[in-house]
């Protein structure tokens, strides 16, 4: 199996939609795909068509050593078997960092336990980084997504902590999300963005800014079912078209080792 973290160095990134809609997708393509919410704001299973907010996930499990982390799971309506994080009160969500930094490995021990095909995907969808979720997330993964807005503000934090997920995850790419080619600003920040990455992190993708993508997050719609003819729905199935390749073609858990995805 292939594990994919999706992270973000600052908030309102949109790496949550994002997260579900490759999920989805991954799983039209006929991957087995298990979505993981790695993150305490527990929202990535209503973004999925999960009704609420799931109240136990693994954040119980972090808790409790005797609670299976994979005892709370939901499959949704494509076929995605979805595990949240689950509800945490401020001194919960304390006591899982401490223990998410007391064991390094408890993730990739946890995902050891799955029983996946060999091309199917885990795809985590993490705490903003720097974070204990994160850091776990990105330990354990072939391939790690980092998205960011083309906004002057999120790329100067995606550089200043570029060198702690080059250390963390060797297979790192950058999604840029919500661009909108009319904005200048964006065009220069993007120029700037690429030049600050070298020519070790490329650009690896462009996910056009949509306007409708809220209004189908609320109708419980996909945008790409919605408007297929959109440039955002094209970008999204760009980039899924693109993860499936590599699913396809990279050898498993060698992916961080060895570099590039093909």
């Amino acid at each position: 199996m292939k594990t994919i973290a999706v992270v973000s160095t600052a908030g309102g990134t949109g790496r949550t939609t994002l997260s579900a809609a490759l999920a989805v997708l991954l799983a039209r393509r006929g991957r087995q795909v298990v979505a993981l919410d790695l993150d305490p704001q527990n929202m990535l299973g209503a973004h999925l068509g999960i009704d609420g907010l799931a109240p136990a996930g693994i954040a119980q499990a972090l808790l409790d050593e005797t609670v299976a982390w994979h005892t709370h799971t939901w499959r949704n309506a494509e076929g995605v078997l979805f595990v949240p994080y689950g509800a945490v009160s401020l001194a919960q969500g304390a006591h899982c960092d401490a223990r998410l930094a007391a064991e390094p490995q408890w993730l990739a021990n946890a995902l050891a336990q799955l029983d996946l095909l060999r091309d199917g995907v885990v795809l985590i969808d993490t705490a903003r980084y720097p974070s204990q979720q994160a850091a776990q997330a990105v330990r354990c993964a072939d391939l790690v997504l980092c998205v960011t807005p083309p906004e002057p503000a999120a790329c100067a934090t995606l550089v200043a902590r570029l060198d702690g997920l080059r250390r963390d995850g060797a297979n790192l790419r950058i999604i840029v999300n919500r661009l909108n080619p009319a904005r200048d600003m964006q065009r220069d920040v993007l120029a700037m963005l690429a030049a600050a990455l070298g020519d070790g992190v490329p650009l690896a993708q462009r996910v056009h800014l949509d306007v409708a993508l809220p209004e189908s997050f609320a109708r419980g719609t996909w945008l790409f079912d919605d408007a297929p003819h959109s440039q955002a729905s094209h970008d999204l199935q760009g980039l899924a078209n693109w993860l499936d390749a590599w699913v396809g073609g990279a050898p498993a858990n060698h992916a961080r080792r060895h570099g590039e995805p093909t």
